[in-house]
Formats: C-alpha cells, sequence, structure tokens
C-alpha cells in the first residue's frame, strides 16, 4: 500500500522551503528590496497632488509602515523597534485628530512630526550596513533606500515648515502643493535645477542648500564607495551569509 504522507512529503517540503525563502526575501533581515519599493510609493502619493484630510492620513500611514519596515529590515535592539512602534502609531493617531477639524498650520505640524519619524530611518539602515561583513546587492539597495529618504525628508519638511509658518516657501507666486515639493526636494538634491521652482528668501534657502549638499555629498561619496567595493554573490542565500557577522574564533588554551 503506497504511503500517500511519504509521496506528498517532498511536494510539500519544496513548497515550504520555497515559501521560506520567499518571506526571508520580502520581510527578511537585510532584505531592502521591500523597503525599496514601499519609498517608491511614498513619493508616488507625495508627487500625486493629492491634498486634503485623507491624503494627510494617508500619507501619514505609509511613511509610518515604511518606517517601521526599515527598522524591521535593520534588525534594531527591540527596545528601539518598541519605540519606533509607539512613534509610529502615535503619528498616524495625530494625523488624524488633525484631519478631523484642524487647520493648515496644525497639518504642517503633524507633516513635521512625520518627519522627525522619517529622519530616525536612515539612522537605522545606516546603522546595519555599517555591520555588513562585505558589500553585496543589499548594501547598496540599503545605500539606495537611504538616498531616497533624504529626498523624502526634505520634501515632507519643506512643505511641513509652508503650512506651519502660513508663507510660501517658493519665490514663485500661487498654490504650492505637495507634488511641488517632492519635486524640487529631487531635483535640488540631483543639482538639475531647471529654475521653474526656486526657494524664498531665508528657511527655504538654507533648507535647499542642506538639500543638496547632503544628497551630493551621500551620492558622490558613499554610494560610489560602495559600488567600487561590492562583492559579487550568487542567489539571496550567499548575501545573507555575507551579511551575517560571523562567531569570533574560540581563544587558544
Amino acid at each position: 500500500m503506497i504511503d500517500i504522507a511519504m509521496s506528498s512529503s517532498p511536494g510539500a517540503s519544496d513548497a515550504r522551503s520555497f515559501a521560506a525563502r520567499l518571506w526571508a526575501v520580502v520581510l527578511g533581515a537585510d532584505s531592502y528590496g521591500l523597503v525599496f519599493l514601499f519609498l517608491i510609493g511614498d513619493y508616488i502619493i507625495l508627487s500625486s497632488g493629492w491634498k486634503g484630510s485623507v491624503a494627510l492620513v494617508t500619507t501619514s500611514a505609509w511613511l509610518s509602515l515604511t518606517v517601521l519596515l526599515a527598522f524591521r529590515t535593520s534588525r534594531v535592539p527591540r527596545r528601539v523597534m518598541d519605540l519606533i512602534r509607539v512613534a509610529a502609531v502615535v503619528n498616524v493617531l495625530t494625523a488624524i485628530s488633525i484631519a478631523i477639524g484642524a487647520g493648515e498650520r496644525a497639518a504642517g505640524a503633524a507633516l513635521l512630526l512625520t518627519t522627525l519619524l522619517l529622519v530616525a530611518s536612515p539612522i537605522a539602515i545606516g546603522w546595519r550596513l555599517v555591520h555588513h561583513q562585505k558589500v553585496t546587492g543589499q548594501t547598496i539597495l540599503g545605500a539606495l533606500c537611504v538616498y531616497i529618504l533624504i529626498g523624502l525628508i526634505f520634501a515632507n519638511a519643506d512643505y511641513g515648515i509652508q503650512l506651519a509658518s502660513g508663507s510660501s516657501f517658493f519665490a514663485q507666486s500661487g498654490h504650492h502643493g505637495p507634488s511641488d515639493f517632492a519635486y524640487f526636494s529631487f531635483i535640488t538634491m540631483t543639482t538639475v535645477g531647471y529654475g521653474d521652482l526656486t526657494p524664498s528668501t531665508g528657511l527655504p534657502r538654507t533648507s535647499a542648500v542642506l538639500d543638496a549638499l547632503t544628497g551630493q555629498i551621500f551620492l558622490v561619496v558613499l554610494v560610489a564607495r560602495l559600488v567600487t567595493l561590492y562583492t559579487p554573490t550568487f542567489g539571496w542565500r550567499g548575501e545573507r551569509a555575507a551579511n551575517t557577522p560571523q562567531p569570533s574564533p574560540p581563544p587558544d588554551a
């Protein structure tokens, strides 16, 4: 009599193995691909021109999820992860309370709070990348996540400054929404400088200069250096093994 359990075991084992590998790639430590996709989603939401209370809550929630994912992927200590979870929940609840009946100044304060949460993400990712034993594709992908985060941080901060201060961030007249700030931040960071949007005097100009300097220094110095140190590996297991700290050898007797 054929043992059904025995005959189905190899297929079930292969399915479980594939599911485990897929889980490791999507949500495993040092897998920054999903973080990168979430950051692209953040940029799309900002650049879509979507405004209003629902947009504020959606943006805060998506950015909070991105921060949580970045910290989880970066293997931060448990206490730090718990603190970030609390901060993310507070950020979303603040956005909801402001969206119910507050004005633009309060919305600007909510965006600045979200910006503070975003600032913590490059620190967590950078901390993890420093602990990589070799420069792999995931290391470079993590560095690119930091690069996109820089642009998002300045976009949210600049828009929050405009709403909180009640004065236009740009020298050009007219209403400027989130899409303008997302566009301006990344154009400034890459030093393209079309000139269609320019910051007004004072804090906006200072922010624009810091945006350009931070983006260029990070890209030219750190990312370029990581690319030169890139170590080719074969498959996800190879990259994960390369980024896992090796145990110290036992002391001599």
